[in-house]
């Protein structure tokens, strides 16, 4: 099978790295704020919300995929593209009960798991070869920032 190197269109790798700017702001000012002496709390809920946000999303691009590439979507997949704005609420419960690298855990999870579910998609052809790439390098930007958030809670609020 050829490879497909169709180019990421520059308006979805904009919006698509655009997007991770309030992860990698989150963390920055949690930092900045824990070495001022001040509360993080409000960088930390931020960073929750908007990981739980993004998330769902993502789960409506499923639930669209599902939609439009079949005429009769099954349950168990429209379940599963809602299953991100569970973990989301989830996680913002968890982080309200004082756990908040456990949120952030949760969240890493099910980004990895939609990633992997995209790719699964990707290699049917249900999406398009860009939107697997695209999807890698936001995965690894939004894991890698709720592994930054977590150290940085870690070593400086904590």
């Amino acid at each position: 099978m050829a490879r497909d190197f169709t180019p990421i269109p520059k308006p979805a790798l904009f919006l698509g790295l655009a997007g991770l700017i309030p992860f990698w702001t989150a963390v920055l000012l949690l930092v900045a704020t824990a070495n001022q002496g001040r509360s993080p709390a409000t960088e930390m809920w931020v960073f929750t919300i908007y990981s739980g946000l993004i998330a769902t999303f993502l789960g409506g691009v499923r639930w669209g995929e599902l939609i439009t590439a079949r005429a009769s979507p099954d349950s168990l997949s429209l379940g599963i593209s809602i299953a991100p704005s569970l973990f989301a609420l989830a996680s913002v419960l968890t982080h309200w009960a004082g756990q908040p690298i456990a949120a952030w855990t949760m969240m890493s999870v099910c980004f990895a798991a939609l990633w992997v579910w995209d790719r699964q998609a990707v290699l049917r052809r249900d999406l398009p070869v860009w939107y697997g790439r695209l999807r890698t390098v936001l995965t690894t930007g939004v894991v890698l920032a709720h592994l930054a958030i977590s150290v940085a809670y870690l070593v400086l609020v904590r």
